[in-house]
């Protein structure tokens, strides 16, 4: 038990030395161990949120952060850099504007924009509504890893049916891949319309998005209103990679 605990710790230690992440090989040989060992090991690590796997390598997770308290310093950071953004945004769409991160499988918000004020969100715990309760959390769904997505429908179905047939799950992995395409989401539910757009990282992975959300009846022009979000989603990019944040 204790030789296992050394282990793991070695993992983080390992991980944590090497933001762009590692590949489970890497991790292995780093800590002395066999591939199914360490497989093991970080899978577990990955259930607890101390590890998450980002376009095919392992890196810290929100729990790992949270020991130290730098998730939250990170956090302040981006929404330092993105608080400016999304009040231009909110002013230009008259639409709520909010943006979101994945973290552990879950979609956490960190700032929102609603009727003009300003709100920095506790990003420690995933909002209440479930992932696909709104558009940045399908969108960050749709930029996920394969495993990832067919774990979640597994687990939660797809958005309005818990158990779907197979023609209905092959209609959201659809929707899903339109996402990945056009580089934006966007959907007209109970009276809002609601459209979500990635904020890309300096490998192109995604775990931040941008969205806006306002009444259906004050929309005239959904071109518009996406050709801003897109404006905005560049903005930050290019801030952010240039504080290197991301």
């Amino acid at each position: 038990m204790i030789k296992v605990l050394h282990k793991a710790l070695n993992v983080l230690e390992f991980v944590s030395r090497h933001k762009e992440g590692q590949s489970l090989s890497a991790i292995a040989a780093a800590i002395g161990e066999k591939p199914t060992t360490t497989s093991n090991i970080v899978q577990v690590l990955a259930r607890r949120s101390y590890l998450e796997r980002v376009e095919g390598k392992w890196k810290l997770g929100i729990k790992a952060y949270m020991l130290t308290g730098s998730s939250a310093d990170y956090d302040r950071s981006v929404c330092l850099c993105a608080e400016p953004l999304l009040r231009d945004l909110a002013d230009e769409t008259q639409a709520s504007a909010v943006l979101s991160v994945w973290r552990g499988q879950e979609r956490y918000v960190l700032f929102r924009v609603a009727d003009g004020s300003p709100v920095t969100v506790n990003g420690e715990y995933p909002e209440s509504k479930s992932i696909y309760g709104t558009a940045t959390g399908i969108l960050l769904l749709a930029a996920q890893e394969e495993a990832v997505i067919v774990g979640h429908i597994s687990e939660h179905g797809v958005p309005g049916n818990p158990t779907p047939t197979a023609e209905q799950i092959a209609t959201f992995r659809a929707r899903l891949d339109l996402c990945r395409q056009q580089g934006y989401y966007y959907r007209e539910k109970e009276g809002i319309f609601e459209a979500a757009a990635p904020v890309r990282d300096a490998s192109g992975g995604v775990r931040t998005a941008v969205g806006i959300f306002l009444p259906l009846f004050r929309v005239s022009d959904r071109a518009s209103l996406i050709a801003s979000l897109l404006r905005t989603t560049e903005a930050l990019e290019k801030t952010l990679h240039g504080r290197e944040l991301l």
